[in-house]
């Protein structure tokens, strides 16, 4: 993903609520639900789902969803992620009347809201560098695990403002494992795919992440490690999870906020 838009593709929430209660006087915009969540990877986000009603007694209201992470990850919405997402949640909840939408549902506020700098480091050779991370999840918990293509092992990659999934395949997982004591925690350098993936929670809109589909990792004192070699214990190994990967246990339910914006319980979500 380059992060580069073009905005001029797309119309402001400003402007589509100025469409919206041109044509629509006695409308309103509603915030309906809000909520956190930090399913499937671990970090943690505000979703905020809208209703547009074109009259008092509308039937059938145009309604949007919208999320942010936490913290967020642009100038525009680091501190202020819930006004965020709630904007963006208007401006769906608008287009899906069919009204403001020039080449994109989406509008310009939400783009430039979750247009990602970078949340970790970037190498002048297209390798991300960042602290590796475990994280409470199967696919971030640095334990080997078999499944029907082999062996996999996952873990976070950390920044200063944020973290990508990392996962691992093969032989490159049997080696990380062989050398967890000298990842855990260690600044490294990783090569590989980085594609996006989606997920529906119970409640709220879908949510998509990022993972980074490594084939190589660099660990200090060591060395490259790639998807092609053979690894080489060192030291004592950890027993590698028996048998394929179980189901991760079910994230508690989150409790909603109220439409109010309060934000003591995002601030609690790790």
């Amino acid at each position: 993903m380059s992060g580069k838009f073009d905005l001029k593709d797309y119309v402001d929430v400003k402007e589509r609520i100025r469409l919206f209660l041109e044509r629509y006087p006695d409308g309103r915009l509603v915030t309906t639900e809000v909520g956190v969540t930090a399913e499937p990877d671990g970090k943690p986000r505000v979703w905020v789902e809208a209703a547009a009603y074109r009259t008092v007694d509308d039937p059938l209201p145009g309604r949007g969803w919208s999320w942010l992470e936490l913290p967020g990850a642009t100038p525009y919405t680091k501190g202020s992620e819930l006004e965020n997402a709630e904007t963006s949640a208007w401006g769906r909840a608008i287009g899906a009347l069919g009204i403001g939408i020039t080449t994109s549902i989406a509008s310009a506020d939400e783009v430039r809201s979750k247009t990602v700098t970078a949340d970790v480091e970037k190498g002048d050779d297209g390798s991300l560098i960042g602290i590796v991370q475990v994280g409470d999840r199967s696919t971030s918990d640095y334990l080997l695990r078999q499944t029907p293509e082999g062996s996999a092992l996952g873990f976070r990659l950390r920044g200063e403002r944020g973290g990508i999934l990392v996962e691992t395949r093969g032989a490159l997982a049997d080696q990380l494992m062989a050398h967890k004591d000298a990842a855990v925690g260690a600044r490294v350098t990783v090569w590989g795919t980085v594609t996006e993936r989606s997920f529906t929670p119970k409640k709220g809109p879908d949510v998509t992440y990022q993972v980074l589909a490594a084939d190589r990792v660099r660990l200090p004192g060591i060395g490259d490690l790639s998807s092609d070699a053979t690894p080489e214990p060192s030291g004592a190994l950890e027993p590698p999870t028996a048998g394929v990967e179980a189901e991760s246990e079910p994230a508690e339910d989150v409790p909603l906020l109220d439409a109010s914006g309060q934000l003591e319980a995002l601030l609690d979500v790790s």
